[in-house]
Parts: structure tokens; sequence; C-alpha cells
């Protein structure tokens, strides 16, 4: 009898030791263990794998302790909590299926999917390999916060789409935090989805991103608040502000303050870009872009087009392939004391349409190192129309081997700019260049212009 008791419990043990071992499919044995308790907490470094979906409920707390969770199924998320309230998740390793994405934002291919979801803290997990997202809930989230956490996505590996919806961090909603997170080898860093509002994302790390950008703000966010974050290798732009030709529902994109981060080694994109790809109809307002680390970029350090009421003040940008800064259909915009270094082409460029452009107190050096005179582009600062422009106090030492003009205004109502107290030095043929109608200024005085082959002398002095 003593002998079939014990056969019997080695037996089960062995059984149970099997199954909570990950030898077999994991998904029921997990899930019965997900609807039993409030708060579970798994054993410490235990490796399950699963073909399916566990399902959260409201108010429920997840402890990993390290435990691993593989998902075997293409296009299913691990955990879905979507439409749920109260939940926390920290201290567990998530891996997806991997090779399973599909070229759409409703991809299921996830770590965590939490569409509607409120109340929810996903802190100090792991997360590879997920086709899509290791976190997607593109709508209706509310105070949601993701904070250090690790994130490597499975990098190029379908020849067969362009991956761009693959990315770090995916979600869209009301107050949400993206706090200290490592984000590497998906397509984009962090997407924020249309109509969002409160966003704050700070102290991020994003790198080595081979497709698109490392933080992408869709149309229509308003408050949104991008500090501290370092975004390097990445084949688009660092940081883009997305709008859109008409007002949507959510309304216009507004009160966006990206200040203090760090970007390098934009492959194709610029640093930081605030645009509207489809018209200008709709401008993003009140965006403040304040001291930024702009290093190496494939276009232009900032990009600034179509917006009002905003400012570009205190960035450092260097060696950018195309400007320093550009500016495209802004209106009442103050560029101050940005220091911009080793550009491939202009300092400043402005394409000249918008009104009220303020440029005072910015330090501009060794430009135009592409040496390409035509059209301007080895200009200082190159103002190629417009009217209502104020040049304050600005420093320009360009390279006489490569920098045409310290300063370029072609064309454009000068009677309606000011050109005042400035330093225009170090350029080839002339310190500035106006345009051949010698059109008085609205204001000039007190500016020092200097060249290699005319001195102080400017062409088509008004």
């Amino acid at each position: 009898m003593f002998k079939k008791i014990i056969c019997t419990l080695l037996i089960f043990l062995i059984s149970e030791s099997i199954l909570a071992a990950g030898f077999d499919d994991d998904t029921k044995y997990l899930q019965t263990l997900l609807y039993g308790k409030n708060r579970v907490e798994f054993p410490s470094d235990k490796i399950y794998t699963i073909k399916g979906t566990l399902y959260l409920k409201d108010n429920q707390t997840i402890i990993g302790n390290g435990t691993t969770i593989i998902q075997s199924l293409p296009e299913s998320p691990i955990f879905d909590c979507a439409e749920k309230e109260n939940i926390s998740i920290t201290g567990i390793i998530l891996k997806g299926y991997g090779n399973d994405y599909i070229p759409t934002s409703s991809s299921l291919a996830v770590g965590i999917y939490c569409l509607g979801t409120k109340n929810l803290t996903i802190k100090k997990n792991n997360f590879f390999n997920f086709s899509y997202s290791p976190i997607s809930g593109l709508r209706n989230v509310k105070n949601i916060l993701f904070e250090n956490n690790y994130c490597e996505g499975p990098g190029l590996n379908n020849a067969e789409n362009y991956q761009k919806d693959m990315t770090g961090v995916a979600l869209g909603g009301e107050e949400i935090k993206i706090i200290n997170n490592r984000i590497t080898n998906s397509s984009q860093g962090i997407i924020i989805a249309e109509g969002s509002n409160k966003v704050i994302l700070k102290n991020n790390q994003i790198f080595n991103l081979p497709l698109e950008h490392g933080i992408y703000i869709d149309t229509s966010c308003s408050n949104i608040t991008i500090e501290n974050n370092r975004i390097t290798n990445v084949k688009g732009s660092g940081i883009k502000i997305q709008n859109r030709n008409k007002i949507i529902g959510f309304g216009i994109s507004k009160n966006i303050i990206i200040k203090n981060n760090s970007v390098s080694d934009t492959e194709l994109g610029d640093g930081i870009l605030v645009t509207n790809t489809e018209g200008s109809e709709v401008y993003a307002e009140n965006v403040l872009i304040e001291s930024n680390t702009i290093k190496n970029t494939g276009q232009d350090g900032i990009n600034m087009r179509v917006s009002k009421n905003s400012k570009v003040s205190g960035n450092k940008i260097q060696n950018t392939k195309r400007a320093g800064i550009y500016l495209k259909d802004n209106h009442n915009l103050t560029i101050y004391q940005n220091r911009i270094e080793d550009t491939k082409q202009n300092g400043i460029f402005d394409e000249g349409s918008g009104k009220n452009i303020n440029i005072d107190n910015n330090i501009i050096i060794n430009t135009g190192i592409e040496g390409i005179d035509k059209n301007g582009l080895s200009s200082g600062i190159f103002i190629q129309n417009g009217e209502n422009r104020s040049i304050t106090n600005n420093y320009v030492q360009g390279n006489p081997k490569y920098t045409q003009y310290a300063l370029y205004i072609p064309y454009g109502n000068q009677n309606t700019m000011i050109l005042k107290n400035n330093k225009f030095i170090g350029a080839r043929d002339s310190g500035a260049r106006f345009s051949e109608k010698k059109t008085k200024f609205k204001e000039f005085t007190g500016n020092q212009f200097d060249s290699k082959l005319s001195g102080s002398k400017n062409l088509n002095q008004p």
C-alpha cells in the first residue's frame, strides 16, 4: 500500500513538473493561474511556452520574478488586458513569435495588448522579438505608465514588407507616461497615435532603428512633453511631429515641448521634424524646441514647417547634411540663441513663406562645407523670400573655402525686414548679398560685414 501511494505521488509530481517547466503548451495552465488570483507571483526564472493569449482581469497584479513566457503562435498577444483597468505587470520576460509581421497597425503580434485600458502600470520587464510591438494600445488608453523596460525588436526580417509598423511602444489616448526605457532594433522607437493628450516621453534611450523614426507623434496630439531622451543611429528622423491638412475630431497639434534631448546619426532624416506633409491648412501651435543637442543628421538639424506661435531656442546643432535649421510656412516664430556648426549647406534656410520670423542671437560657424554655391546653398543665413523678418544680434562666421555669402537675401520685401547688430564674417565672395532691386530695409543698423574677396563691401547694398 505504501509503495502504491509513493508511485502515485511520483507520477503526479512528474506530470506537474513537466507542465510547469514548459515542455508542453502552458497556455491553459497559466490562464487557470491568472483567473484564480488578483495577485499572481511567478516562481523565479521559470520558462513557459504558450500557443495562444493569456487574458487578464480588472485589479490584477502580475509579478514576474524573472520568469519567461514565449509565444509560439503567430499574430497573438501574450497578455490581453483590453478594456480592463487597474493592472500592474512587473519583472517578467516576454518573447514574441518574431516572424509574423503583417503590414497593419492593428496587428496582434504584441506582448501586451491594451486597447482602451485604464490605469495600467508596466515596469521593469524585458520584451524581445515582437513583430508589431511589445505594447499596443492605439486608442482610448488612459493613465498608462511604461517605465524601466527593455524592448528589443526582431529587426528587418521580412523582405516581403516595408516593416514601418514595427515599433518599441505604440500607444494612443490620455495621460501616457513612457519613462526611462531602452528601445532598439525595431523600425520605430515610440509611436503616439493621433489625438493623444497629456503625454510624457522622458529619459528613454532609443538606438539602432533600421527603418524609420525614433519618436513619432501622429496628428492632432496636444500637451506633449519629449524631454531628456537619447536617440541615436536611426534611419529616419530622431523626433517627428506630424500634422495634416484638415482638422479632425481631436483638434490640432498644440502645446508641444521638445527639450534637452540628444539626437545623433539620423541616416536619412532630420534631427527634429515638425511638419504637415499633406498641405498647409492646419498649423501646429505653441511648439517649443529648446536645449537639444543634435549631431550628424542625414537632412536638417531642426526642420520646422507649418507652425504658429512657436520657438526654437538654445539648441546645439552640428554636422548636418543640409541646413542646421530649415523653415517653411511658420507664423510668429522665434529662432533664438542656437549654436550651429559644420553644416553641409546653410546654417539657417528660410524658404520665405509665413510671417513674423525673428532670428536673434544665434551663433553660426563653418557653413556650406559641401561647397554648393548654386541657389545660395553655401550661405550662412539664407532667406529666400518673404516679409516681416527680424535678423538681430547674430554671429555668422563662414569658411572662405566653402561659404559664398554669410547672409543671402535674394528676394522678398526688404522694406518689412530688420537687420540689426549682426556680425557676418568669413565668407568668400561677400559678407552679405541682397536683392538686386536695392530695396531699403525697415531698419539697417549696427551690422558688420567682411569677406575674403570684397572685404566689408556688400553686394547690392540697399
